[in-house]
């Protein structure tokens, strides 16, 4: 606990330190503040995790940037007791909230809602496949450059917090599987940025 109220505490004078250059910020939405862009997933835990991850945000301010991002993932996992492999094909979306309290770092979140396409291969012969939906919750943080305006580049690592076991980041084992993105993404500009 003692933790937590560290890092909130952390949190808080961070932002404080920067209230001033808050208040000289432009009011309003500002179309040079929306950004677009794409994330890699990859991850290798006993399996392969490949996936992309494209979005649509914009950055209130210094610290926060808000919007939605699409998933698409493709995950196997191999039983090291068998020559049986699960996979399972994930898509789905959500909302995002990313927290940059320094430069360079953030911490975040991600709710996605998946529907998920399982199958399990033993032998080369495909059994058991199944269709369903699972909720996840993203949450941790990463390393980046931001330039509000110009440009994004991140690399982060999260887990599902909701562990539900369905969710495409618990394995058969209800294990959590890592989740580790590399993302670009640049900021809209005005007609007369461009001049």
């Amino acid at each position: 606990m003692k933790i937590v109220n560290a890092v909130v505490l952390f949190l808080l004078l961070c932002m404080n330190s920067n209230a001033q250059q808050q208040d000289e910020e432009r009011k309003g939405f500002q179309k040079d503040q929306l950004f677009v862009g794409t994330g890699i997933n990859l991850g290798f835990f006993n399996g392969l995790i490949l996936g992309l991850n494209p979005e649509v945000g914009y950055s209130f301010n210094r610290f926060i940037d808000v919007g939605v991002a699409v998933n698409v993932n493709y995950i196997t996992q191999n039983d090291v007791n068998s020559p049986t492999v699960f996979r399972r094909f994930a898509y789905g979306g959500g909302p995002f909230v990313r927290i940059w309290p320094v430069n360079m770092i953030f911490i975040g979140g991600q709710f996605e809602y998946n529907q998920i396409k399982y199958s399990i291969k033993s032998n080369n012969v495909i059994s058991n496949r199944e269709t369903y939906q699972a909720p996840s919750l993203l949450v941790g943080g990463g390393y980046g450059n931001r330039l509000i305006g110009q440009s994004q580049f991140y690399t982060s690592i999260m887990v599902d917090v909701l562990r539900d076991p369905n969710s495409p980041y618990i394995d058969s084992y209800g294990r959590l599987l890592p989740v580790f993105r590399t993302t670009f993404t640049f900021y809209l500009r005005s007609k007369n940025q461009r001049q």
